[in-house]
């Protein structure tokens, strides 16, 4: 169904097309919300028609780019989707300025494989099929978080915007720098549409890492403690941490919801990024030396190896099956740094291994990330980002799997300062994703930019403060 002053393609429920792109998301489990018009705008001009019409019949809007926000907020009831998967869809590089400029879905998978390319890089994102824009504007906990922060931080140098008005503006740290500041860490709260980015790129290095795979039965939080402790020893600049846990027969064959092994395996998986061999081994030496307390309960260690973009992909798809019905739900905390080591650990335990099905993953991404909110929206400590991505099949356990993720992040939330905002959903638990200040900050800009409120993901966020959903507990 089109309309003749907008040129792009759009379907109403009418079409045979519409359920398809209504559920073009990566979790199986998408609600019921209906919107009136889905379109596929391939340039801003199309972006730019289609915000106009909106306006004219005053339909409320959403925004989506690569579908992996799991609480698929970017569905409005009787409202508009503009799917950005057609939108923009290059990739250009400018070797005067060493500036990369794409659109808002390309993928990882694409951005790594055309960097590769030209031996560049820039910070990506770990999961291959995310898009370009949802991956940044929830600030980007790009590859080596570490020693760089997160990818809007630095690497990003613009954005081309249409806003709720219909006008297309460049945003950057001198003009519009309002909107360019209010861009990261706004996730689905975004209040325009972002229609291409530009990023900064660093000569490419080579990607080196190693993996440790222990037992934890009966020594869970010692070991974690531990693996925590031995994570501080690598270096900051140079080295991706990530920690995973999952059952011992997570990759069984078989599609039931309930694991047959009750062991509760901990991935330490380092990743290196250097110009050789020798130098990834130096980056990653504090790991040749495991306590004895634990040698008996390592059970693999992957040495060393040089690995390709696509080998990384590879593990992160086994990481994050989708397409076979999966039923996806992601809950998360930044730690508070003031709560000592212990403590956090007895918060974050059960997200960790108490997992509630077989194919359920709890995660810890070593960030040591403390963002400044004078330069991004984006303003909540990082020292750890903890979280736990439940799996299932079976629809009939979706009010079970909520309600455990529900009580256990509640409890892991009396640790943190908040929660990235890309895993922000206003239906379950309610965490800050801001400062208070910044949030505050972040409110004005959307009133500015979108005082009629075409673009309604920003609720959630102005009832936290409303409700002064804020104070961990542990300092009441």
């Amino acid at each position: 169904m089109s309309d003749s002053s907008c040129p792009t393609l759009r379907f109403s429920s009418e079409s045979r097309e519409f359920e398809r792109l209504r559920t073009r998301y990566f979790n199986g489990r998408v609600p019921p919300t209906t919107p009136a018009i889905i379109c596929c705008p391939k340039s801003t001009a199309e972006v730019v028609a289609e915000i106009l019409v909106a306006n004219n019949r005053g339909t409320k809007a959403g925004v989506r780019s690569g579908g992996h926000l799991f609480p698929c907020t970017s569905l409005v009831q009787d409202g508009l989707l503009i799917d950005t998967c057609e939108l923009n869809r290059t990739i250009e590089y400018n070797p005067k300025t060493r500036v990369v400029s794409f659109g808002p879905a390309v993928t990882v998978k694409e951005l790594a494989h055309y960097l590769t390319g030209i031996s560049r890089f820039f910070p990506f994102g770990h999961s291959p099929s995310v898009g370009a824009a949802g991956f940044l504007l929830a600030g980007g906990q790009g590859w080596f978080l570490r020693g760089w922060g997160c990818t809007s931080d630095t690497w990003i140098t613009q954005l081309e915007i249409v806003t709720a008005s219909g006008k297309t503006i460049i945003a950057n740290k001198e003009q519009n720098s309002d909107i360019f500041w209010a861009a990261p860490g706004s996730g689905q709260g975004f209040f325009a549409v972002v229609t291409r980015i530009w990023a900064r790129t660093i000569p490419a290095k080579s990607i080196f890492d190693t993996t440790i795979v222990l037992d934890t039965t009966g020594i869970f939080k010692p070991l974690l403690k531990y693996i925590l402790r031995k994570c501080d020893e690598l270096p900051k600049y140079g080295v991706d941490v990530a920690i995973s846990t999952c059952y011992a027969d997570r990759d069984a064959k078989g599609t039931h919801d309930d694991s047959n092994d009750n062991r509760v395996l901990i991935n330490v998986n380092c990743t290196a990024y250097a110009d050789s061999a020798e130098e990834a081994n130096v980056l990653l030496k504090p790991l040749d030396s495991i306590s004895e307390s634990y040698k008996n309960c390592m059970l693999v260690r992957v040495p060393t190896e040089k690995r390709t973009w696509a080998d990384l992909w590879k593990i992160q798809d086994d990481f994050a099956p989708s397409g076979g019905g999966e039923r996806w739900q992601c809950d998360s905390i930044l730690n508070d740094p003031q709560v000592p080591l212990d403590q956090l650990v007895d918060a974050i335990t059960p997200a960790l291994q108490d997992l509630p099905s077989r194919l359920t993953v709890g995660f810890i991404c070593v960030a040591d990330y403390y963002p400044d909110e004078r330069d991004q929206a984006l303003s909540l400590p990082q020292k750890y980002y903890i979280s736990t991505m439940s799996c299932w099949r079976d629809p009939r356990r979706d009010q079970v799997m909520r309600k455990w993720m529900l009580d256990t992040y509640s409890r892991a939330g009396e640790v943190s300062c908040g929660q990235y905002a890309a895993d922000f959903d206003a239906t379950q638990r309610m965490s800050k994703i801001m400062t208070d200040s910044a949030l505050t900050r972040w409110l004005e800009v959307r009133e500015k930019w979108d005082p009629e409120e075409m673009f309604v993901g920003h609720r959630g966020f102005s009832d936290i403060l409303r409700k002064e959903c804020i104070m961990p507990k542990h300092k009441l």
